[in-house]
C-alpha cells in the first residue's frame, strides 16, 4: 500500500524523498504473447519501427534486469499461448512455453486463451509430455518452469482454486504477494472442455487473497489480470487518454493494498493511474514490455513511490540466440506438419454464398462435422451446423493454380488455414422446436444475418420479408424428407463457441446429453480422407422466399 503520509506520488516521482535504506524493485511485464516469435512493430513518439520477436524480447528483459539483479520479477498477464501463426497453432505451443521458460518468467496469470484446447491441454502446457494424438513436437517437452495463478478460477467439484492463486517472492528482504487472475467470461468464450471449472469475481477475489496475504506479513502486492481496456482514439503505449473497458471498474473496487495492476486481453497499451494504483498494458505479440519501478519502505513493506513505462522490443539489440535457435526449430518443425498430406480436392470450395446465404465451404465442414460425430462413440449426431463467424470458417479450400504437382493436394496447413480456432464438437439433444430456434437465431437477435451451413439432408425454407424470430414456417424444416416433429428429440452438433452461447445462439445452451470427444480440425481432416477427393456439395439445402 502507498503510504500517503509517508510519500505523495505525481508522475511516477516521489515528492518526499526516499528513507536511505529504501528498497528498489521492478516489475518486467508482458501481456498476449500468443507465441510470439515472428518480428512485428512498435508505436513510438516518433512513428512506427520494427519491434517485437521473442529473441529481441529475452534480450530486453536480460538488458533491464542488469539494472536490479536481485530486485526484479518477470511475469505474464497472460493469453501466452494460442491465436498466432499456423506453425505455432501445428506445434501445440509447445516451442512458446519453453521460450517463456528460458526467459525465467517468474509467474502468469491464465488467459481465455489459456484454454482454447480444453482444460487437458493446458494442464499439459503446465507440466510436459506429448500430446494425445500428434504427440511431442519437440522431443522431451517439460511444461512450463513457471506457474500459472488463477485465484478466481475455481473447480466446482471442490470450491477451492483450480490453480494457485497467488506466489510470494521474497527480494532484497521484502515480501511481494503476486495474485493472478482471469476474466470472469473466459470459460464461457473457451473453445476447448473446461469442465468442472468456473470464474469467479475478479474483485472479490483479489480482496480476499488481498486479505490472506496481509495475514501473512505481505504489503507489497501486485495483481496480474488478463482484462484491459482501451485509451480514446488509440493513443501512444505511455499514454493514457480517458480509459474505459471493463479494467477500470475491476481496479475501482480492488483494496488500497494493491500496489500495481498489469492488465491485459484487449491489446491496447497504456500506462494508468486509477485511485492511486498504476495500472498498464502492453499492446501485445512481443512489441513492448513493460516496465514498473516500486520504492519500498522495508520497515512496513510498503511501497512509497511507483513509475511505470512501456518499453519498445526495438531491434537495436543483439537477439538472443538460444531464443533464435527454439524459433527457427519450431518453423521447421510446424512447416513440415502444415505440409503433410490430407487428402485431394475436387473442386474449389468457398466462401462466396447464394442469395439464400449458403456457401459450399459452409456445407462441406458441416457434413464433415456430421460424419465424425454420427458415430454412437462420438456423439450420435444427426444433424450438424458451421457457423460462418465464431469459430467459424477462416479461409476458403482452393485448388492451388500452381507451384505444386498435386495442384488439388490439401495439406494439413491449408486445412488449418479453414479451420485454425481449435474448437471441440459438442453433439446435444435438442427438441424440433429448439431446432427450429435455433435457426430462426440465425437473424433474430442479431445485426447482421448469421446463415448456418447445414448439413446434408437437413432443409428449410425461410422468407426474408418476414419479421426477425419468424422468418421459418416449421413446416417447411425437414430431416432427411420428414418434416422435424416440434416434439421429437434430435441430436445436433456445433462448435464450441456457439454451443456456448455465442454468437447469439443462446438455444443452444439448453441442449441435454451433451458429448465432447473430436475437434473442428480432426473432423474435417477424417472427412476429406474418408471422401477423396472431396466433391463439392450441392446449395439448396436451404430456400429463400423474398
Amino acid at each position: 500500500m502507498r503510504n500517503l503520509l509517508a510519500a505523495l506520488v505525481l508522475g511516477g516521482t516521489a515528492l518526499l524523498p526516499a528513507r536511505a535504506d529504501a528498497v528498489d524493485i521492478q516489475l518486467l511485464a508482458i501481456n498476449d504473447f500468443h507465441s510470439g516469435f515472428p518480428s512485428s512493430f512498435g508505436m513510438t513518439p516518433s512513428g512506427p519501427v520494427e519491434a517485437g520477436g521473442a529473441e529481441y524480447l529475452a534480450a530486453h528483459l536480460d538488458r533491464l534486469q542488469k539494472e536490479n539483479p536481485d530486485g526484479t520479477l518477470r511475469l505474464s498477464a497472460g493469453d501466452n499461448i494460442s491465436s498466432s501463426t499456423l506453425n505455432a497453432t501445428a506445434i501445440h505451443d509447445e516451442a512458446a512455453i519453453e521460450a517463456l521458460s528460458k526467459m525465467r518468467l517468474d509467474a502468469s496469470s491464465l488467459g481465455n486463451h489459456e484454454f482454447d484446447e480444453g482444460l487437458t491441454e493446458l494442464r499439459r502446457m503446465e507440466k510436459g509430455g506429448c500430446h494425445p494424438i500428434d504427440g511431442c513436437a519437440l522431443p522431451g517437452f517439460k511444461g512450463a518452469s513457471f506457474p500459472y495463478l488463477g485465484a478466481n478460477v475455481v473447480d466446482t467439484t471442490t470450491g477451492k482454486p483450480a490453480f494457485a492463486p497467488y506466489i510470494v517472492k521474497e527480494l532484497k528482504g521484502v515480501k511481494v504477494g503476486v495474485i493472478g487472475l482471469d476474466y470472469k467470461n473466459a470459460l464461457r468464450e473457451a473453445p476447448g472442455p473446461t469442465t468442472p471449472l468456473d470464474i469467479k469475481d475478479e474483485a472479490e477475489t483479489a480482496n480476499a487473497y488481498v486479505a490472506e496475504l496481509k495475514a501473512k506479513g505481505v504489503r507489497t502486492i501486485v495483481v496480474l489480470i488478463h482484462q484491459g481496456g482501451g485509451q480514446s482514439g488509440g493513443g501512444l503505449p505511455n499514454q493514457c487518454n480517458n480509459l474505459s473497458g471493463a479494467i477500470k471498474d475491476i481496479v475501482a473496487k480492488l483494496d488500497p493494498e494493491v500496489d500495481a495492476v498489469i492488465s491485459g486481453h484487449t491489446h491496447n497499451p497504456y500506462i494508468c493511474t486509477i485511485n492511486g494504483i498504476p495500472v498498464t498494458q502492453t499492446s501485445g505479440h512481443t512489441r513492448e514490455l513493460t516496465r514498473i519501478k516500486l520504492t519500498i519502505d522495508p520497515a512496513t513493506g510498503n511501497p512509497t513511490s511507483s513509475a511505470a513505462e512501456n518499453i519498445t522490443v526495438t531491434h537495436d539489440i543483439k537477439p538472443d540466440a538460444e531464443i533464435a535457435a527454439l524459433r527457427r526449430k519450431a518453423d521447421e518443425i510446424g512447416q513440415r506438419l502444415l505440409d503433410r498430406p490430407v487428402g485431394l480436392l475436387s473442386r474449389d470450395l468457398t466462401q462466396v454464398r447464394n442469395t439464400a446465404g449458403e456457401s459450399t465451404i459452409g456445407h462441406a465442414l458441416a457434413d464433415a462435422r456430421l460424419f465424425a460425430t454420427s458415430p454412437a462413440d462420438k456423439g450420435g449426431a444427426q444433424i450438424a451446423i458451421q457457423p460462418p463467424y465464431g469459430g467459424g470458417i477462416a479461409g476458403d479450400l482452393l485448388v492451388q493454380p500452381y507451384g505444386n504437382n498435386m495442384p488439388n493436394l490439401v495439406t494439413h496447413g491449408q486445412a488449418l488455414r479453414v479451420q485454425p480456432f481449435s474448437n471441440m464438437l459438442v453433439t446435444m439433444t435438442l427438441t424440433g422446436t429448439q431446432v427450429e430456434r435455433l435457426l430462426e437465431q440465425q437473424w433474430c437477435g442479431q445485426g447482421t444475418a448469421r446463415v448456418l451451413g447445414v448439413s446434408k439432408g437437413l432443409t428449410y425454407t425461410y422468407d426474408n420479408a418476414k419479421p426477425a424470430c419468424d422468418k421459418i414456417d416449421p413446416a417447411t424444416i425437414k430431416l432427411n424428407g420428414a418434416v422435424v416433429d416440434p416434439a421429437g428429440k434430435y441430436r445436433l452438433t456445433a462448435n464450441s463457441f456457439i454451443a456456448n452461447g455465442g454468437d447469439g445462439f443462446s438455444v443452444l445452451t439448453e441442449g441435454t446429453e451433451r458429448v465432447e470427444k473430436v475437434r473442428d480440425i480432426e473432423a474435417f481432416e477424417s472427412y476429406i480422407r474418408a471422401n477423396t477427393p472431396l466433391q463439392v456439395p450441392a446449395l439448396g439445402r436451404i430456400s429463400r422466399l423474398n
